[in-house]
């Protein structure tokens, strides 16, 4: 692990930053010097802050900037470029909080270094080191308003990885009061979440496949309690230990969460290796969007790969997908159009991937799919151990 990592600058500025930030003792310093590669760089090196410099276009660099945002938000961000007005806009919309101006003198220079370098030691001083057992994923969908498409992302990734990875997959319904995944995909459970709840007795990685309901994709759920009265026996911590144990046992464990950031919802999030933040095509969406985003950040959910998701990305209703990224501050990653096959598809319980696979809205969530497994492969993330981590939160029960 470094501290700094520079990329896209000459020789004559890295010995500048280098000599600015000798008072500062910050010497563990490594270059980069293809832009295009800094995110595999970066994989190897786990640096506290980066540094991009002028040797490419500033709209290439907030570009870049953004895209380490997204797969490395434990690390800061530098942009060595003129501090304009216009460069500040664009940047604090990537993630950026620091510009330095290139010919900066070196106090100037190591004041801005050091604040980044505290904010890149807080963000992944509040992670967790994920423990390497089993290759895994755990993906939380998330969204604060209900609404937004959460169940149908949730749902169609589960169906899209379980064809992809046959009796490896599991989709857990933390929806605890109201969920629908039941609903979404045609089964009828004999057992839900609630069952796993037995007063004086622990569940173990093989009790807990007795609870789940199969599905003819072969994917296996964990269904919602069939009474919402059902979800005050279930708590977040329970939940957390829920999780890790399928996470242990399926490659893919997908989360739906409640709408909002409830205990529960938290609790998964704290578990997981990657986040899916939905927003709808509007105001109120995406605002709420962003708010959960700097919660996370609030709470040190900051270890977690992000990915953005837009749905009904074409709705003509005076919001384009550009003012959804200006209020959330960073680029979407997928865009799913409207169509009627969404809410059709919603109603029988069968799935877009699983009845209609070559749609626009197929086509985008296969997009989505892509990200966690390409081809039938994936380069999955450890699950991240949480067994010895004090809880922040009290356990309401």
């Amino acid at each position: 692990m470094s501290e700094l990592l520079l990329t896209a600058c000459d020789i004559e500025l890295i010995t500048r930053v280098r000599a600015a930030l000798e008072a500062a003792a910050i010497r563990d310093i490594v270059r980069s010097d293809d832009p295009t590669g800094v995110l595999d760089r970066m994989d190897a090196e786990r640096p506290l802050v980066v540094a991009i410099g002028p040797a490419i276009e500033d709209e290439a660099a907030i570009s870049l900037a953004g895209a380490i945002e997204r797969r490395h938000p434990d690390v800061a961000v530098v942009l060595l470029a003129q501090p304009t007005s216009a460069v500040w806009e664009q940047a604090l919309r990537a993630g950026i909080r620091e510009i330095v101006a290139p010919d900066a003198s070196p106090e100037a220079m190591r004041n801005s270094f050091e604040r980044a370098m505290e904010v890149g030691r807080r963000r992944q001083s509040n992670s967790v080191a994920p423990t390497p057992t089993r290759s895994n994923r755990v993906i939380a969908v998330v969204s604060p308003k209900g609404g937004a498409g959460k169940t149908l992302i949730s749902t169609n990734l589960a169906i899209g990885l379980a064809q992809r990875h046959p009796h490896d997959v599991v989709i857990i319904d933390l929806d605890l009061q109201f969920g629908d995944v039941g609903n979404a995909l045609r089964l009828v459970p004999d057992s839900t979440i609630a069952d796993t709840v037995v007063p004086g007795i622990s569940i173990d990685t093989t009790s807990i496949k007795a609870f789940l309901t199969p599905h003819p994709t072969d994917l296996l759920a964990l269904c919602a309690p069939k009474s919402p009265a059902d979800a005050d026996e279930i708590s977040p911590k329970h939940g957390s230990q829920v999780i890790e144990l399928l996470a242990h046992e399926f490659t893919y464990v997908i989360i739906d969460t409640s709408a909002g950031l409830d205990e529960w919802t938290l609790a998964a999030l704290e578990c997981s290796t990657d986040i899916i933040l939905v927003s709808g095509t509007d105001v109120a969406s995406a605002r709420s969007a962003r708010k959960a985003l700097d919660a996370f950040d609030l709470l040190g959910i900051t270890s977690q790969q992000r990915h953005f998701v837009q749905n009904r990305a074409d709705s003509k209703v005076g919001l384009s997908a550009s003012d959804i990224e200006s209020t959330l501050g960073t680029t979407m990653d997928i865009l799913i159009p409207s169509s009627r096959s969404v809410p059709i598809s919603m109603n029988q319980g069968v799935p877009i991937l699983e009845s209609q696979k070559r749609t626009p809205v197929s086509k985008s969530l296969v997009e989505l799919l892509d990200r966690f497994s390409t081809n039938g492969s994936h380069a999955a993330t450890p699950v991240q151990d949480r067994s010895t981590k004090s809880w922040r939160r009290r356990d309401p029960r």
